[in-house]
């Protein structure tokens, strides 16, 4: 599967990510639509006559490039949270990432996980104050406010 490159910022901080192909052109299409927009528009201007001066301040004075620009930096912190997110996952022991998958992610009730696995309650529920504590103290390494 080829990996393609990103850059990721979000205010003062910058992250390369390795994306899918799927992930690239997921992450680029909203862009290359509004370019090929841009250039439409900008044709049909020319064609009645505007000239390029005029056309840049139809463009500056656009909503539409305001709102596309935030969804994209909205998709990028996103993007930039599931990446640390992974991460924190992937230090957890398999067992454990099941369980933070299931409970956390997928809201699985704890009796309805025991049950999965053939184990008590109270011994699943024991095992997710350990699994959340260990995400705690990781998302607090990385300097984010943890709310209990």
């Amino acid at each position: 599967m080829s990996k393609r490159k990103i850059k990721i910022r979000s205010g003062k901080e910058e992250v390369w990510m390795e994306v899918t192909e799927e992930e690239y052109r997921k992450y680029y299409r909203p862009w290359w639509q509004e370019k090929k927009r841009e250039q439409r528009n900008r044709a049909a201007m020319e064609e009645k006559g505007y000239t390029e001066e005029s056309y840049e301040e139809w463009k500056e004075n656009d909503m539409r490039t305001e709102l596309f620009a935030e969804s994209m930096e909205e998709l990028m912190e996103k993007k930039a949270l599931l990446y640390v997110l992974e991460e924190a996952l992937s230090g957890l022991m398999p067992e454990e990432r099941d369980l933070a998958e299931k409970v956390f992610g997928e809201e699985m009730q704890v009796s309805e996980f025991a049950r999965l696995k053939g184990e008590s309650r109270t011994t699943v529920s024991s095992r997710k104050q350990r699994v959340l504590e260990k995400l705690r103290r990781f998302f607090s390494d990385k300097g984010f406010q943890i709310r209990k």
